[in-house]
C-alpha cells in the first residue's frame, strides 16, 4: 500500500528546476513557424522550441516531470505577436541527461543562461511553473540585468515556513529504492486531482514517463532546501506577477505569498492551470506584457 502523507506534505508533491560557450546544434527544423533545435547546455543537449518575432522575447520553463509541451497553448497564442522560447530542461522531454549527473536549481539556472546566450537573447521575460518558480528566482539572483519581467505560474516560492523534519519525510521516501515509476505516477495522479481536464492528465502523465528517473529526488530535495527566495528575488528590478490556482490551500509556499507578488487567481483548475484553462492564463499573460510594454 502506498504511504499516505498528511495534507501539507501531500500538497508538496504537487510542486514540482567552467564550460565552453554554448552553441546551436547544426540540425534544426521549422514546423508551422516553430523552430525546433538543440542547444548545448552546461552538461548536455537541450531541445528548444523558438518561434515568433519581437522583443523582448518570452521564455517559458516547465516544472518537474514536464516538458515544453505543457506550454503549448501559451506558445501558440503569444507567437502571433512576439518571439517565444520554451525548452526541455535537463533530463526532461527530449533533452539529454546531464553528463555530470547534477540536478540542482543552480544547474537548471545555468542551463537557462546557456540557452539565452545560444539564442542571442539580450533581455527577456521569464515565466516558470511549479518547481521552476525556484529556477526563475535563482536565475534572477544571478542575472537580474537580462530579465525585464517575471511571471510565476502556480510556482514555488520557498519552504522557509515549513519545518525541516516534515520535509525530510518526503525527501527520505523519494530517495528510497522502493520509490519507483509507479509511485511517481501515483503521486502525480493524486496531485492532478478532480479539477484536471482529461487532456491535462494525459499530457502531464505522459511527460512524467519521459523524465530521467534520477532527476526526481534531487530536484525535489533542492526545492525543499530553498529558504531564501526573497533574498534571491531582491535583485530583480522589473515587474513580476503570480498566476495561481484559486483553490490551492497551500498558498503559503507559493511565489505569490513568499515574494509578495500581485496575484491573478484562476478558479476550477488543477496545479497545471495553463493546460486546464489556457484562456485565463493567456489573458493574464497578455495583460502583464501590455503593462510591461507601456512602462518606460
Amino acid at each position: 500500500m502506498r504511504l499516505r502523507l498528511d495534507p501539507t506534505l501531500a500538497a508538496l508533491l504537487a510542486m514540482a528546476c567552467s564550460h565552453p560557450g554554448p552553441s546551436l546544434a547544426p540540425a534544426a527544423r521549422s514546423v508551422a513557424g516553430e523552430r525546433l533545435s538543440f542547444v548545448e547546455g552546461t552538461a548536455g543537449s537541450l531541445r528548444v522550441s523558438d518561434g515568433g518575432q519581437g522583443d523582448p522575447a518570452v521564455v517559458f520553463l516547465h516544472g518537474l516531470g514536464s516538458d515544453l509541451e505543457v506550454w503549448r497553448p501559451q506558445l501558440d497564442h503569444l507567437r502571433a505577436s512576439r518571439r517565444v522560447v520554451a525548452y526541455d530542461q535537463r533530463g526532461h522531454g527530449a533533452s539529454g541527461k546531464p553528463r555530470d549527473g547534477v540536478y540542482t536549481l543552480e544547474a537548471l539556472a545555468a542551463d537557462l543562461e546557456a540557452v539565452r546566450r545560444a539564442l542571442g537573447l539580450e533581455r527577456f521575460v521569464l515565466v516558470g511553473h511549479s518547481l521552476s518558480g525556484a529556477v526563475v528566482t535563482t536565475y534572477l539572483g544571478a542575472h537580474p540585468e537580462v530579465v525585464v519581467g517575471a511571471v510565476y505560474v502556480d510556482a514555488a516560492g520557498d519552504f522557509h515556513g515549513v519545518a525541516r523534519e516534515r520535509l525530510q519525510e518526503v525527501v527520505d521516501r523519494e530517495a528510497s529504492p522502493s520509490f519507483g515509476a509507479s509511485a511517481r505516477r501515483a503521486d502525480f495522479a493524486e496531485a492532478l486531482g478532480p479539477r484536471a481536464r482529461p487532456a491535462t492528465r494525459q499530457t502531464v502523465l505522459a511527460s512524467l514517463e519521459r523524465m530521467d528517473p534520477a532527476a526526481f529526488a534531487p530536484l525535489r530535495r533542492a526545492l525543499f532546501e530553498l529558504r531564501d527566495a526573497r533574498a534571491r528575488f531582491a535583485s530583480h528590478r522589473g515587474p513580476a506577477l503570480a498566476i495561481e490556482a484559486a483553490e490551492n490551500p497551500y498558498a503559503s509556499t507559493m511565489a505569490g505569498a513568499v515574494l509578495g507578488l500581485p496575484r491573478v487567481e484562476v478558479r476550477g483548475v488543477s496545479h497545471w492551470l495553463q493546460l486546464d484553462d489556457p484562456d485565463a492564463v493567456n489573458r493574464a499573460l497578455d495583460a502583464f506584457l501590455a503593462r510591461l510594454a507601456s512602462t518606460p
